[in-house]
């Protein structure tokens, strides 16, 4: 009997249940509520914040200054984090995280997730325990404030618009990079934390359908959990792009150096990490559910020949109605061995490609155009 417990039927508040992964911290919390109840609202936010240094510079006469080495309509940098990156976080953190209530009560009303009520207490502790637990809570902070140092060195950089000694817009980018961060290290715990708790769910009694409509063994709602980091990833790679060209224009690098080569690969390793992680608690279960399937149709092929004994292998000996079983039989069989063990499919592998691939055909378009 499927069980669905309050936490996971969440009434009208259900985007900030116990599994929408916002809980824990105050900040991060904050943050994260607001992008799931008012994602169009809070990611405008987040760009127009980052015109806040445009508007400082504008007034500082930093903004477009042909006398600086650097002013801040030319700095790739800032548009590529604040202006590209930390908005599309916030996207994320709202249709991502947002959605994974949803997504498991989906998985429970298909029957897939079968947890007692004692299995669900059990999920609700483990995830409370692990959101409020001291690393998760202070790893954020301490990720943003060494950001925030960090940056802070560059205000030290003289003929530029973040030049401590001729302006003020550059005291944001410490600030800026704080929230960019603090909020990127604060998802990407979530996102382990959602791999810990499917993992520990489809450790319980789990019903997976080798023949369901969806391709993925009735799993289809986690690939559609997972298709919605296409865009967020589709914006990344454009900001890994332009991480590689402003250290190639502005910084003078070659387009090959070892800086350009790791940022890619750090982008494709990350992009992975996010879009399987995941998906990789539910690989065994499915693996599990197949040989499951293939060894009932072995026992079921070995009734029959005991049934009808050696006039088995001669199909002539059997009547229609048990050629027909016989041929049923093997149908299913080859259906089963063809089954997936990963609940993602050709068409979601494709689009994940295509994301990864951004980067290599933004550089080679402005490659194109600027050549």
């Amino acid at each position: 009997m499927r069980v669905i417990l309050s936490e996971i039927r969440i009434p009208l508040d259900a985007e900030f249940g116990l599994f929408s992964l916002v809980h824990g911290d105050r900040l991060g919390s904050l943050i994260g509520r607001f992008a799931i109840r008012s994602r169009l609202k809070a990611v405008s936010l987040a760009v127009l914040l980052s015109f806040s240094a445009a508007l400082v510079a504008a007034l500082e006469g930093s903004l477009v200054n042909t006398s600086l080495t650097l002013d801040l309509f030319h700095d790739i940098g800032w548009w590529n984090q604040f202006l590209l990156a930390f908005p599309t976080l916030i996207y994320i953190a709202g249709s991502y995280f947002g959605a994974f209530p949803k997504t498991l009560r989906q998985l429970t009303d298909t029957g897939v997730l079968q947890a007692t009520s004692e299995d669900w207490k059990k999920v609700r502790r483990f995830t409370k325990a692990r959101l409020t637990n001291a690393t998760f809570v202070l790893l954020p902070y301490l990720t943003g404030l060494s950001a925030a140092v960090l940056t802070s060195n560059v205000l030290q950089s003289r003929g530029t618009w973040y030049d401590i000694e001729q302006y003020w817009a550059g005291v944001l980018i410490p600030i800026h990079a704080f929230f960019l961060y603090f909020f990127m290290t604060f998802l990407a715990l979530r996102l382990y934390s959602a791999f810990l708790i499917l993992k520990m769910l489809f450790g319980f009694k789990v019903n997976i359908q080798p023949f369901h409509s969806d391709g993925c063994g009735g799993l289809g709602s986690l690939m559609e959990q997972s298709e919605k980091l296409y865009w967020g990833m589709v914006v990344f790679g454009v900001v890994a792009a332009l991480g590689i060209l402003s250290n190639t224009l502005i910084y003078n690098l070659t387009l090959l150096s070892i800086y350009n080569f790791l940022l890619l690969m750090s982008y494709v390793l990350l992009s992975g990490i996010a879009f399987f992680l995941p998906l990789y608690a539910l690989t065994q279960s499915m693996h599990d559910a197949k040989q499951k399937l293939l060894k009932s149709i072995e026992e079921r092929y070995r009734e029959l020949n005991e049934k009808h004994g050696s006039g088995a292998h001669q199909r002539e000996n059997l009547s229609d109605e048990q050629v027909a079983d016989f041929k049923a039989l093997t149908s299913l069989q080859q259906t089963a061995r063809a089954m997936q063990v990963w609940p993602f499919n050709r068409g979601s592998l494709i689009r994940y490609a295509c994301a990864t691939a951004t980067p290599l055909m933004v550089i080679l378009i402005a490659m194109l155009l600027f050549r």
